[in-house]
C-alpha cells in the first residue's frame, strides 16, 4: 500500500475523508475547484476512519460516530462509506470534463483525470477499532476460549477501507506500489463543435492581423 503524504505542501495530495452524512455537492464542488488550480497537487478521496484526537470526543464528534454507525446499517463506516466513495469519484471526473474548455482539444478529444485505486484492511494499514471496542475485545477472547476447547477455528475478521487518488497527471509510483491504474475518460468532441472551434480560431486569428496591421501603420504614420 503506498504511503501518502498528508502534510500541505505544492505537490502533496489533499484529502477527503468520505461519510455517511456529508453533502455530496460539497465534496465535488471542492474537488473541482482544487483540480482546476494545483495541476501538479492530487486529490485523494478515502474511508479511513477520522485520526484521534488526545482530547476528549465532544458532542458533535460523538453524534456524527453514531450517524455513521446508523447509516452503515451494522457495517463499519470505513466499509459501509465505499461505494458512496465510489459514487463521489465518479460524479467529480464527469463534472471534470464538462470543465474543460474545449479550445484546448487538439485531436478532436478531451482527457480527464488519471484515477489510482487502493483498497485495504484497517488491522494492516496500523488502526484499531474504535467504535465498540469494548465489545469487540470481549468476542475476541470468547473465541480464543471456544478455540482453546477445540470446539471451532477462531474468526478472523477484517475491515475494509477504499481510497482513490485523482490526478491531472500520471502518478507511476502509486502504480509500483499497487494501486489499480484507470485511465482518464475521454470527452469527444462532434464534428460541428471543431468546426465551430476552427472559425473561432481564425476569426481570432484575423482581428488579430488587423490590430498588428493598424498598429503598424499608426507608427509608421
Amino acid at each position: 500500500m503506498a504511503a501518502l503524504n498528508a502534510e500541505a505542501g505544492p505537490s502533496s495530495p489533499h484529502e477527503i475523508r468520505i461519510t455517511n452524512h456529508g453533502k455530496i455537492n460539497n465534496w465535488v464542488s471542492f474537488a473541482l475547484e482544487h483540480l482546476q488550480k494545483y495541476e501538479d497537487r492530487p486529490l485523494v478521496l478515502h474511508t479511513l476512519p477520522a485520526p484521534k484526537a488526545n482530547t476528549p470526543a465532544t458532542g458533535e464528534q460523538t453524534a456524527t460516530a453514531v450517524a455513521e454507525k446508523k447509516a452503515g446499517s451494522g457495517l463499519h463506516p470505513s466499509m459501509a462509506t465505499i461505494p458512496r466513495l465510489v459514487s463521489v469519484v465518479e460524479i467529480i471526473k464527469r463534472e471534470y470534463l464538462k470543465t474543460l474548455d474545449p479550445a484546448l482539444a487538439e485531436s478532436g478529444s478531451l482527457s480527464g483525470l488519471h484515477q489510482y485505486n487502493e483498497v485495504g484492511d484497517l488491522a494492516e494499514a496500523g488502526y484499531e477499532e474504535s467504535e465498540g471496542s469494548g465489545r469487540a475485545e470481549q468476542d475476541r477472547q470468547e473465541s480464543l476460549a471456544r478455540a482453546l476447547q477445540g470446539r471451532n477455528h477462531v474468526q478472523q475478521k477484517k475491515i475494509a477501507f477504499m481510497r482513490v487518488t485523482l490526478a491531472r497527471k500520471q502518478i507511476p509510483a502509486l502504480a509500483a506500489h499497487g494501486a489499480t491504474y484507470q485511465s482518464p475518460a475521454v470527452r469527444k468532441l462532434n464534428k460541428n463543435v471543431r468546426a465551430r472551434l476552427r472559425k473561432k480560431k481564425a476569426k481570432e486569428a484575423g482581428a488579430a492581423a488587423v490590430t498588428d496591421s493598424n498598429a503598424s501603420n499608426s507608427s509608421g504614420g
